[in-house]
């Protein structure tokens, strides 16, 4: 004679072990992507789209590439979106990041507001200029200062985070400003002046270290940013 109760326990052991597998199928995957408030991070907002079927996206914005890049390294995230010289300086520093891609290609500007006298980067000695350091913005400003035969002691470096900087020249708190998109954009809708775009800076040995440094963040192992 069948026990009722060894009967109702292998019932449920089975259902259970059907039911299995679909437990499994339904449980899902989150890969946390760290962005910057810039149009070069909008591309992980679409990245859902594409994902397979499992796989969540979940964005955690930060205020600069520096707070994206350390989030990496203490694994807050799976992968940021932020600009290759906090990448580049985290590499050097001995920390596991890894450069796997670009989301944009160029996209910065050298800004100034409309009715400005300054109309060139060369006239932006003696000058505030709203910079954001350890920013690529920041490499590449310095790179065109020394095309023009400047220094950085020929300006005022202001320290100014990407999301205020659109509003500081008109305040006048700032003559000028390295910026990233929207930034810029917004500038020159306004009828401000855009000074400088990366496409200007053709200096070989820009270039060069550029790609020294790529090779170098190559050679390490780790979390991967872009």
């Amino acid at each position: 004679m069948i026990n009722r109760r060894r009967l109702l326990a292998g019932a449920g052991l089975a259902a259970g072990t059907l039911a299995a597998p679909s437990i499994l199928r339904a449980q899902t995957r989150t890969v946390k992507m760290g962005a910057l408030r810039l149009v070069h991070s909008m591309p992980p907002y679409f990245y859902e789209k594409f994902a397979p079927a499992g796989l969540k996206i979940e964005i955690i914005v930060f205020d600069s590439p520096t707070d994206g890049k350390n989030a990496v390294v203490t694994k807050s995230v799976d992968v940021g979106t932020f600009g290759i010289a906090a990448a580049i300086l985290g590499g050097a520093a001995g920390e596991p990041v890894v450069v796997v891609g670009a989301l944009s290609n160029k996209g910065m500007g050298v800004i100034s507001k409309a009715g400005s006298d300054v109309k060139t980067v060369k006239e932006l000695k003696g000058k505030r200029v709203g910079i954001w350091p350890g920013s690529t913005q920041e490499v590449f400003i310095m790179e065109r200062l020394r095309m023009e035969g400047l220094t950085p002691k020929d300006i005022t470096a202001v320290r100014v985070p990407f999301g205020e900087m659109p509003a500081m020249p008109a305040r006048g708190d700032i003559d000028a400003y390295v910026g990233a998109e929207p930034g810029p954009g917004r500038i020159e809708s306004d009828n401000g002046l855009d000074l400088q775009r990366p496409r200007d800076v053709a200096s070989p040995e820009f270039n060069a270290i550029r790609r020294v440094l790529a090779a170098k963040l190559h050679s390490h192992h780790g979390k991967k940013a872009a």
